[in-house]
């Protein structure tokens, strides 16, 4: 079978088979990133069957920096909402930021050990005493590979799913639950802003390195590709109001920009997602293109998912301990920085150790942002993606349980009650309804979803 037919066929798959699960299954039960992963490792080389090849894979990379770029263009064009949460957004984010900074250091020694890299390979080495005693000192050693593996992962750890909370609650009132929701839509931007810093480093302290270019530089270069980007939708679409050229433009721009970010080897999910912010910010077709992207949000979820699960391979030896890590690890970061953020926003009567447990649930997103290291990082691609597949199954088998049980001991959720709207559409991995906590949420909040 040639590649271009396959590859119709898992798309045609990706949207029938996923609007119908949507359609018949979504009031009845929450279907989680599983199946659809198990359905790429199906198709994929792990398992022997040569239906997709790594020959194929690769050949198909143009692709998926394509899906990533438009996971990216969809979340920036909500972002202008996703950060308006009612005064938890400070708390949100340094919740976030904390997870990020606790799960890096508690996963270098453990890369150091169980990822053993070769000192020449790495463009730097930090050797730095920090504390001297009776003779005996505390040194800091970090090679720039394990850095930079740890911060990818660590971007993948700190993403908790919108939909999970959204899709439970429905359109109930509660601080609870507008918190959870305020801390997962952080936790999303917080992994991709994270992830092209990220990039943008590698590429400035890369010994191949051709432009001679500082990481700020390279940092600033990114972040203005995808302005630029948004700019040049807002500049030539002019007063176009045909939605289907308005889509098409919004197309374009997301195919020209993930192209050039994977050029220059920096993420399109990060150079998409600000020019998906610009757009949002200053284009009168912001609302219009909003409305055209709908349409792609599940389609997009279950490519990404059986993409990833394609790519994935597994991994040897102790190598299996860096999943009971990451999911342990993120488990007990959230619940702990969860709390702490939650001191200055909640009532004292609702902080609890367990509002972590509401954002266990991963999302999509960390997939994706998985499978852009895996693009990056070939060499580190089986790490990556084991770990980060793994950790969301064993994230889905118990996580609806535990938010169930945190939002009825909040009050917020009668057990037995079905949500009192209907769910959002699955793999929509954000929430753009900014429902005032003191005011029930409006039947149509639902509507505003993004990945």
């Amino acid at each position: 079978m040639s590649l271009a037919v396959l590859l119709v066929l898992i798309v045609v798959f990706s949207f029938v088979v996923g609007h119908l699960l949507q359609r018949f299954t979504s009031r009845f039960a929450t279907l989680s990133a599983v199946e659809y992963m198990l359905v790429g490792v199906a198709i994929g080389p792990a398992l022997g069957w040569s239906l997709l090849t790594r020959e194929a894979l690769t050949h198909l990379q143009p692709f998926f920096s394509l899906l990533l770029g438009l996971l990216g263009f969809v979340l920036g064009i909500r972002a202008d909402k996703t950060l308006r949460s009612k005064g938890f957004g400070p708390a949100a984010f340094f919740a976030s930021i904390a997870v990020l900074i606790g799960f890096t250091l508690l996963i270098l020694p453990v890369l150091d050990w169980l990822v053993p890299l070769v000192a020449s390979d790495s463009d730097f080495i930090i050797d730095k005493s920090v504390l001297r005693y009776s003779g005996k000192a505390l040194a800091v050693h970090v090679e720039s590979n394990s850095l930079w593996l740890a911060l990818g992962l660590a971007a993948c750890a700190v993403v908790s799913s919108v939909q999970a909370v959204r899709t439970l609650r429905g359109n109930r009132p509660g601080r609870v639950g507008d918190f959870l929701q305020a801390c997962a839509r952080a936790s999303q931007i917080t992994g991709i802003v994270v992830l092209g810093l990220v990039l943008a480093a590698t590429r400035a302290t890369s010994q191949a390195n051709r432009f001679s270019m500082t990481v700020v530089e390279w940092s600033v270069a990114a972040g203005c590709l995808g302005i630029i980007c948004g700019l040049l939708f807002t500049l030539f679409i002019g007063r176009e109001n045909e939605p289907s050229r308005i889509f098409l433009a919004a197309v374009g721009l997301v195919i020209f920009a993930s192209g050039v970010g994977s050029a220059l080897g920096i993420s399109p999910l990060f150079v998409n997602l600000l020019a998906g912010v610009v757009v949002a910010n200053t284009s009168d077709h912001a609302d219009g293109v909003r409305d055209q992207l709908d349409r792609l949000q599940h389609p997009l979820f279950v490519l990404v998912l059986i993409f990833a699960g394609a790519l994935w391979q597994p991994v040897s030896g102790a190598l299996w301990l860096l999943p009971i890590t990451y999911v342990v690890g993120r488990w007990l970061l959230r619940r702990v920085f969860t709390r702490i953020a939650a001191r200055s926003v909640l009532e004292p009567k609702l902080e609890t150790l367990r509002l972590g447990n509401g954002l266990i649930s991963h999302g999509s997103l960390a997939v994706a942002i998985a499978l852009n290291l895996a693009q990056r990082f070939p060499e580190w691609a089986a790490v990556v993606l084991n770990t980060v597949l793994i950790g969301t199954l064993v994230s889905d088998l118990f996580s609806r349980r535990a938010l169930t049980a945190l939002l009825t001991d909040a009050g917020e959720l009668v057990v037995g009650l079905a949500p009192s709207s209907a769910p959002p559409p699955l793999g929509a991995e954000g929430d753009a309804s900014e429902e005032s906590p003191e005011e029930p949420a409006s039947p149509e909040a639902g509507e505003e979803d993004a990945v």
